[in-house]
């Protein structure tokens, strides 16, 4: 039975081999979410997939939420940059 995993052998090697890729592409992220924990401040409202916008204490919680994944993102990205 083959795994997920072994299918994306290959990409994995090479992730493994250029970390900076991976800085960058979590970098992008985190400033994605940064932009979206901004966007609450500044408005108010939280965007959404489906329904209404969120507003008030939903979306301050959402721009929490938004601003802990982008710190998030940021640290894997300085972790991967300097772990070499």
């Amino acid at each position: 039975m083959m795994l997920f995993a072994d299918v994306n052998d290959d990409i994995n090697k090479w992730l493994a081999a250029r970390p900076l890729v991976l800085a960058a592409g979590a970098a992008v992220f985190a400033l994605i979410f940064f932009g979206l924990a901004a966007s609450v401040v500044v408005t108010g409202k939280a965007v959404t997939k489906k329904g209404k916008d969120l507003e008030g204490g939903q979306a301050k919680a959402m721009g929490v939420v938004w601003l802990v994944a982008g710190v998030g993102c940021l640290g894997f990205a300085v972790f991967k940059a300097v772990a070499r």
